[in-house]
């Protein structure tokens, strides 16, 4: 019995420990998504996420934001520009409550929605 009760216990602190440290990263990651309105494409059209590797000064300011996204097409370039502008929307950001080593380098990643392929209403003849 107590030998379950120990394991249970250090599972609970070792989840609890991994928790904590994507913490840092999920808060930069939705400050950033949070600025961020998705264009919408057809529902044919097959469009990439983006990931921008953010890398932050020990203030949360924005140093760089890179990429290796290369749009291929009119719509993956929509897309890059929709995350560059919620990028720049919301800085400054908040430096996260936590060691700067844990969210210096954060990764950001933006998905385009799917319209819906269906119409709302129709016309009448």
């Amino acid at each position: 019995m107590g030998r379950k009760i120990l394991t249970l216990a250090l599972a609970l602190c070792l989840t609890t420990t991994v928790a904590s440290a994507q913490k840092p990263v999920a808060s930069i990651e939705a400050q950033v998504k949070r600025c961020w309105t998705s264009p919408s494409a057809q529902r044919a059209t097959s469009v990439r996420p983006i990931t921008f590797v953010l890398q932050l000064a020990p203030d949360a300011d924005l140093v760089k934001a890179s990429t290796d996204y290369v749009p291929a097409n009119a719509v993956e370039r929509t897309l890059r520009d929709a995350a560059v502008r919620a990028m720049k929307r919301c800085l400054p950001l908040r430096a996260p409550d936590a060691p700067y080593d844990e969210w210096k380098e954060t990764r950001v990643t933006f998905e385009m929605e799917k319209a819906s392929g269906a119409s709302q209403f129709e016309l009448p003849d």
